[in-house]
Formats: C-alpha cells, sequence, structure tokens
C-alpha cells in the first residue's frame, strides 16, 4: 500500500529502497506519535547525500501496529509526513512511502488467514513500487536495520545494505540472510550508493 504520493511521478528508473524505523529514525517500539519522532543525526547526512542522486528514495514499512490496533493509519501518515517535513527541511527528500499494515510473523495474530504477501521478508511493497516508479530493480538498492529488509532487497533483485543502528540484524525473528554490505549507519551506506551509482 502507498501512503505517499497520490501520483507517482516516473524517471529515475532506479531507486534506493530504506526501511524506516531502526534506519531513519529511532525505533521507539510501534512509533506513531509525531513527538516521539528522532531522526539519527548520521541518517539525516546519510539522506542528504542520496538526496543528490539521480534515484527516487523510498521507504519501505511494515507497520503491523495498525493490525494490532495500537494506532490508526491516519497517525501513522502523520508521522510519515512529518518525517518527510524535517527531511525536506534539511535538504533531504522523500519521494515515496509504501506501507504493510498487516501482522507480522512474530505477531501471535499471524497465521493462514491473516497473512500478506506485502510484509517484508515478502518483497510485494518493493513490487508495488517497481511497477509505480518503472523502476529496474537490478540498479536498485535496499537499506535497512533488520534482515527482513535484506530479504526482501534480495528477493527482488535489490543490492542489499545492512546498517547496524535499529535491531543491527539481530531481531529476534531474523532472516539467514547475508547482505551486500554492512555498515554502522545511513550515513556510511549512503557513501557506498553514491560511490557505486555515480562512479
Amino acid at each position: 500500500m502507498r501512503d505517499y504520493p497520490e501520483h507517482p511521478k516516473t524517471g529515475w528508473k532506479r531507486a534506493v529502497f530504506l526501511d524506516r524505523d531502526g534506519t531513519i529514525n529511532v525505533d521507539t517500539h510501534y512509533p506513531h506519535k509525531i513527538e516521539d519522532l528522532e531522526i539519527y543525526p548520521e541518517a539525516l547526512k546519510g539522506m542528504q547525500i542520496l538526496a543528490k542522486l539521480p534515484a527516487d528514495l523510498i521507504v519501505i514499512t511494515n507497520q503491523s501496529g495498525i493490525a494490532l490496533e495500537l494506532y490508526e493509519e491516519r497517525e501513522m501518515s502523520a508521522f510519515n509526513s512529518e518525517l518527510r517535513k524535517q527531511l525536506d527541511e534539511a535538504g533531504s527528500r522523500v519521494d515515496a512511502i509504501y506501507y504493510c499494515p498487516h501482522f507480522e510473523k512474530k505477531n501471535p495474530q499471524y497465521n493462514e488467514e491473516t497473512k500478506c504477501d506485502c510484509c517484508k521478508p515478502l518483497p510485494g511493497l518493493v513490487l508495488e513500487a517497481a511497477e509505480d516508479f518503472q523502476l529496474d530493480l537490478t540498479k536498485c538498492f535496499f537499506i535497512g536495520d533488520k534482515t527482513s529488509d535484506i530479504a526482501a532487497g534480495q528477493v527482488a533483485g535489490c543490492k542489499t545494505i545492512l546498517v547496524l543502528t535499529g535491531k543491527a540484524g539481530k531481531e529476534d525473528d531474523r532472516v539467514p540472510v547475508t547482505p551486500d554490505y554492512v555498515v554502522a549507519d545511513l550515513f556510511e551506506a549512503a557513501l557506498i550508493v553514491e560511490r557505486e551509482m555515480l562512479g
């Protein structure tokens, strides 16, 4: 599902996919309140680098808190809007945000009836974005702090970068994957993407 924008604008043919919580902003455990939004300083620097590249910057985020009724989609959208605002004001950008509102495997309510094809580690949201933005996924990157991010990116055909912020690949339901790169934070990840895209 796409939270933003209403009408995607195509052009670059490639993208940098980014996890949200734990990668760009601090994961405060189902963050959804604007007052709890805290962007990592190094992530902000990384987003400023990525914003200068000829690629769409697309956030891909699991939001099972909606299925758990911890918050509503409108609250998530407001949080996303504030995130975009703060990044814009700092000289960066987010071109799209896709989210899965369903239960994750770690949730007790997850079963055959509630499972979906858009919850990372499944690549559904990446494939949806690729269709919307007419992307060549072999020229795209996926950056995240969880192995589910890396798995979603790999299945879709992207190069992957695990950042050691947030869960740092040590989540309880981690997936056995090997990312292309492991770095300290989004700033270091952005330097790799910049080098490979412009090199």
